[in-house]
């Protein structure tokens, strides 16, 4: 049957295809990709239904959950690609699912040759999966590894080719004048034009950001101005510095556009960024951002100046301490010729926290070192995530495979009785089957046993003890701390208001 001329959905292609299917064919995957320039022959129906057909025609049986797709993603980005990353692990594992992964061609599978090679090369070496391309038959013969690679060259210069037709398409439209991307706070998209107009309510915001920034107000001075307001950015969330140099450094409001090929990346001073004359509507004009210009580079060159590297573990702290107020984390901050180093909340910082939560190292490090110790000494009643010792979904989703298995091992014996199953077959899939099932069991009762709270609490006093002898020792390296702390606590909440600390254990 050839599916492309039924007019059947993805679904009925698929319950044809299982009617003519059977389960003792050779066990396969069907990958799907299509990324945002793909044309209808490329369309995930398509490859669906030509795979399906390529599958009944070689006597390959695809699960319906070993059908995997990937949606408006480039096939030079693998990391990103979930269900390729999910197939591959499935791929990987010991109960080796399938044998085969079909593609509709070897450039839905990568575009990047370093991938390509390096995922084909294991999956076929290590795991005994194969991967075929249904457009791109290869022989038999040593010939064919010659016209792999030749496909995969021409898969990747076509990406290539592609992403350089892209950028030379964004910068013609630059040039033009012409806005590309989400419009910036104070403007809407127009459709019909494919022009910026401007939002009035907002614009007048936007306004007020540059007087206040230009009459000498500091970024948080305005964060902290607009969240009292009750004002949000175009995302629904506060005003961050983040959002508001976006905004103090964008000419989109004075009726430019601007281009960086490769993009910016929050770098505003990149030298590659160019500005052409936009067709949308300036919302202030161009005295008042240069002023505001001249404000960012004097601050720009003065974070130069004092900017230093930052540590990969700079406190063993970091992404633990929580302020008691926004619940946004603090950070370490040294003051340049100051020996004291102190914490502070990035919600402060960023003008959306209405409190300084100013603590420092030294005494938040003594409040915690004193906490540790007395919880693991007078055996306290600690704070434990709820999550970590109740199990119940993990117990079931256990029960469900037993029972599944319990299942098996009955058709099993049922095939032995009708004759389908010699004995020793029947021995072999019986005892397979068991074997799972007690591992299952003694997963389950080792889980069960760990969701009790009380066990869970013996095993933080004593996890705590051994903490304890490391966070105090001040020539234990900080890469360690930080690894010991984050497997001990979930979170440490600084309470402003009873100077005490609140610790999360994990």
């Amino acid at each position: 049957m050839n599916f492309l001329k039924q007019n059947l959905s993805t679904e009925e292609a698929y319950n044809y295809y299982l009617k003519e299917a059977d389960e003792d064919w050779k066990k396969g995957a069907l990958y799907i990709r299509v990324s945002t320039n793909d044309q209808v022959e490329y369309s995930p129906a398509s490859q669906i239904k030509i795979g399906l057909k390529y599958a009944i025609e070689n006597q390959i049986f695809i699960s319906h959950e070993h059908i995997f797709q990937d949606d408006g993603i480039s096939g030079r980005q693998t990391d990103k690609r979930l269900d390729f990353m999910k197939m591959i692990t499935l791929a990987k594992s010991k109960s080796h699912p399938f044998d085969v992964i079909l593609v509709y061609s070897f450039s839905r599978f990568a575009r990047n040759r370093e991938d390509s090679i390096v995922y084909k090369s294991m999956l076929r070496k290590k795991c005994g999966v194969d991967v075929i391309s249904i457009t791109q038959p290869l022989s038999e013969g040593k010939e064919s590894i010659i016209l792999e690679s030749i496909y995969e060259a021409m898969d990747e210069y076509y990406s290539l080719d592609l992403s350089e037709n892209s950028r030379r398409g964004k910068q013609e439209k630059a040039t033009r004048g012409e806005w590309q991307g989400n419009p910036p706070y104070g403007y809407i998209y127009d459709k019909n034009t494919k022009q910026l107009i401007i939002d009035e309510e907002k614009a007048k915001i936007v306004n007020m950001i540059y007087n206040d920034y230009v009459n000498g107000m500091s970024i948080k001075g305005i964060a902290n101005k607009l969240a009292k307001k009750g004002l949000k950015s175009t995302r629904g969330g506060f005003f961050t510095d983040r959002v508001l140099k976006r905004i103090l450094y964008n000419p989109a409001y004075i009726g430019k556009v601007r281009f960086c090929v490769g993009g910016f990346k929050r770098n505003y001073s990149n030298p590659n960024i160019q500005i052409f004359d936009g067709k949308h509507q300036p919302i202030i004009d161009k005295e008042l951002f240069d002023k505001a210009q001249a404000i960012n580079a004097q601050k720009e060159e003065l974070s130069f100046k004092y900017k230093k590297p930052q540590p990969k573990h700079e406190h063993w702290l970091r992404g633990l301490l929580k302020c008691g107020d926004c619940g946004k984390f603090m950070v370490k901050i040294k003051v340049h010729n100051r020996t004291n180093a102190y914490f502070q909340c990035n919600g402060y910082i960023k003008g959306i926290c209405f409190r300084s939560h100013h603590i420092l190292e030294s005494k938040v490090v003594g409040l915690i070192l004193n906490q540790l110790k007395q919880d693991f000494t007078d055996k306290l009643n600690i704070n434990i995530s709820l999550s970590n010792y109740e199990n119940e979904s993990e117990l079931d989703m256990i029960n469900i495979k037993i029972k599944k298995l319990l299942q098996k091992e009955k058709k099993i014996k049922e095939a032995f009785y009708s004759g389908i199953d010699t004995l020793n077959e029947y021995k072999e899939n019986k005892e397979a089957v068991e074997k799972e099932i007690k591992k299952l069991k003694k997963e389950y009762n080792s889980l069960k046993l760990m969701s009790s709270k009380q066990s869970k609490l013996e095993q933080i006093y004593a996890k705590s003890e051994k903490a304890y002898k490391i966070l105090s020792d001040d020539t234990a390296p900080d890469e360690l701390k930080s690894t010991i702390a984050h497997t001990l606590f979930e979170k440490i909440v600084y309470d402003k208001d009873n100077e005490e600390l609140i610790i999360y254990y994990k």
